[in-house]
């Protein structure tokens, strides 16, 4: 596009929902001059937010890639999803920018969601900065929400300016580092000198900025200390340095609806957050695993990852992907070394809501779509044919909320399937799985919301109803004790008749040891032929155990005895009788459930530590200890799976929203009694209900 890597600006907007986010892009592009009027969330005419689904539910669901020119510099600003259950779009944005705007609510402060995005932009060493939003409104407090971001993520949180009035009556900002105020003046914003009745305010916030300032750099400190003149130059120098190292964070505040503070929020980004040149390597691997680096400047080969899949109708697929280095032209064949497989690139794409705009070529920190790719896919590496290169995975939550897919006629199955196929192809915390033992489709998401989104798609798409249920818990059945039985299968209808007769023991094994077959049939009483097909009838037995229907695991079987018919016996009636006597033999060994538990790590703030702890006891949950993480508290406990349905709902519930929780499987134990006899009464119902 012609811009040089050091004008370019990749920004993520990112806050907890309903910080304002939506409405601060709008204010951005207005200001920036690429819309004449500003959008608004209740009229559902803004440009993030023009997906049908987004206009009906009035929140952001899935990122919005925003590109602008601004003062000789290329923005593409990422608005992001603020929601939780959405926060795979996110964690896609940020692995592709170079800096991120974290908003925060002026009346509320840091809220839930602000944390987790802080915590994602230090893992991912993204520098940041704060606007704190919405200061026209009555109940805004620059000062409180000021202090609560301090007290959330410490005293690299700088103020960098001041309002001009507050509420109602908020006319602009001032920055202070800079000495300069952007004033509002009918639909613009106008750069004047400080006003005179602001002077004092103005030279005293400096002063606390300066400070701040100084502590990054021993030599400024010193000089400082000396009372050594310090020049803007090298103040913005030094504020830069810090922010690249994740040691300042830069706060401005304004109003996006009022696109106050919305200039200066522009010049900041432009004088003080990176350009994509700041990354010293692009870290990564060869095909063949091993490590690999490449700087991403325009001279490296090719290296460009698609972060975004979506569907535009009759369109087809649209790939969103980031430039990390190289060019890339219209008409280019590229290598996809994720899969190995060539991709030719028809045509490149700048898209900003339904608006797009058709370039020749890009370049490194691009932001660009294309379409009619064949065989790429979300979070894919594009690379040289001659220079492959795989970029490190993005690391995504695991998804918490899961739901059983159902339909009311069957034969829509198969397309609600499919659709779901290509909505998790886009979205990597959406999955669906087919359950190999139950035989049931399962759907992942991160939340409620999410997967409600997900039926509403379906619907739009095929016309097709998704109904959830719960889905069949994984029981495994096994045995305490031992047991002997004799399986007999004998059918005489006229004819060659079936005969099938042998003993069983059945013994118990240590947990975790698995399926042990013995043959201890002496003197030929049962022909050793014949043994294969006992084997695999108790194998085949053990797939539906007689308690619940449930895998049967770690037992020990042996045939010792039985009898044959020169002419009935064959392989099957052995393996009917096998299973015959393995079932009698089973009910003698005093069987037992198991049911698998699963490892819950829970986030809380620590105000609701006690009623998170009182909630896993009810669940049969046993904590095994507390963390403190930062600001909140992190419990670790066993649960069983079969406790954890909607578990998501529930905490939000009693955390205002603030909880969040991982699990993995750890073991399986057994049931307690009263629990298995309701497994139990409700398998056997079920049976009859099919029998039926």
């Amino acid at each position: 596009m012609g811009v040089a890597i050091d004008k370019k600006r990749n920004v993520a907007i990112i806050g907890h929902g309903g910080a304002g986010k939506t409405v601060l892009s709008e204010a951005i592009l207005y200001i920036a001059g690429a819309i004449n009027r500003m959008g608004t969330i209740e009229d559902g005419n803004t440009v993030s937010d023009h997906d049908p689904e987004e206009i009906k539910r009035k929140y952001s669901i899935t990122s919005a890639v925003l590109p602008f020119d601004f003062e000789d510099h290329h923005f593409t600003l990422i608005d992001c999803p603020g929601y939780r259950d959405f926060l795979g779009e996110s964690t896609s944005a940020l692995n592709v920018v170079d800096s991120a705007i974290i908003v925060v609510n002026g009346s509320m402060g840091v809220e839930p969601q602000t944390r987790i995005f802080w915590e994602t932009c230090e893992k991912l060493h993204l520098p940041r900065l704060i606007f704190i939003s919405g200061l026209d409104k009555e109940n805004a407090d620059w000062d409180n929400a000021i202090s609560s971001c301090r007290n959330e993520f410490g005293k690299t949180v700088a103020p960098l300016c001041i309002t001009i009035g507050e509420h109602h009556d908020l006319k602009g900002v001032i920055n202070v580092l800079l000495r300069k105020a952007y004033m509002k003046e009918g639909d613009k914003i106008v750069e004047k000198p400080v006003p005179d009745d602001y002077k004092e305010a103005t030279e005293a916030a400096r002063a606390d900025l300066v400070e701040s300032i100084v502590e990054l750099d021993d030599e400024l400190m010193m000089r400082y200390m000396d009372d050594d003149t310090i020049s803007t130059d090298e103040l913005e120098k030094a504020m830069l340095d810090g922010i690249l190292h994740g040691k300042f964070c830069p706060a401005v505040g304004g109003s996006g609806k009022e696109t106050v503070g919305i200039r200066n929020l522009l010049e900041i980004i432009i004088h003080s957050m990176p350009h994509p040149g700041f990354h010293e390597k692009l870290h990564g691997s060869k095909p063949d695993g091993s490590e690999e680096s490449r700087p991403p400047s325009e001279d490296a080969p090719l290296t460009a990852r698609v972060f975004k899949v979506t569907s535009e109708g009759q369109v087809g697929d649209v790939f969103w992907m980031r430039v990390w280095s190289g060019k890339l032209k219209n008409g280019d064949t590229v290598l996809n070394s994720s899969t190995d497989e060539q991709e030719k690139i028809g045509n490149l794409i700048l898209m900003r809501g339904k608006e797009r705009k058709d370039v020749n070529e890009v370049g490194a920190g691009d932001i660009v779509a294309t379409m009619k790719l064949k065989h790429t896919k979300m979070g894919n590496t594009l690379t040289a044919k001659d220079s492959p290169f795989i970029l490190d995975k993005i690391e995504y939550r695991r998804p918490v909320a899961y739901e059983k897919v159902e339909v009311d006629d069957h034969n829509d199955l198969e397309k609600v399937i499919s659709t779901l196929n290509v909505l998790t192809s886009a979205d990597p915390t959406l999955r669906l799985v087919q359950d190999e033992e139950t035989k049931e489709q399962v759907l992942y998401g991160m939340g409620p919301l999410h997967l409600d989104v997900a039926r509403s798609q379906v619907k739009k798409r095929v016309g097709v109803d998704i109904k959830w249920e719960k889905p069949r818990i994984r029981y495994r059945e096994t045995i305490t004790g031992s047991g002997n039985a004799q399986g007999k299968y004998k059918k005489q209808s006229g004819g060659r008749g079936k005969y099938g007769d042998c003993h069983i023991r059945l013994e118990a094994r240590e947990r975790g040891a698995g399926f042990e077959f013995l043959d201890e049939v002496v003197g030929g009483v049962v022909p050793g032929r014949f043994i294969p097909a006992i084997e695999k009838g108790i194998v085949e037995a053990m797939v539906n155990g007689p308690l619940s229907g449930s895998k049967v695991i770690d037992i020990k079987a042996a045939v010792y005895d039985g009898s044959s018919h020169s002419v009935d016996s064959d392989e099957l009636s052995f393996k009917m009788a096998a299973q015959m006597g393995f079932r009698s033999a089973f009910e003698q060994a005093r069987p037992i459930l198991l049911e698998p538990i699963y490892n819950v790590t829970v986030q809380t703030p620590d105000e609701y530590t006690g009623d998170v702890m009182a909630d896993l006891n009810t669940r049969r949950g046993r904590v095994g200890g507390m963390d403190q993480v930062g600001n909140v508290k992190e419990i670790k406990a066993q649960v069983p799976l079969a406790e954890m349905y909607q578990y998501i709902n529930t905490l939000r519930s009693m955390t205002q929203g603030q909880g969040s929780f991982e699990m993995e499987f750890a073991s399986y134990e057994q049931v307690p009694s009263n629990v298995q006899g309701d497994i139990i009464k409700a398998h056997q119902a079920n049976q009859k209900a099919e029998a039926h």
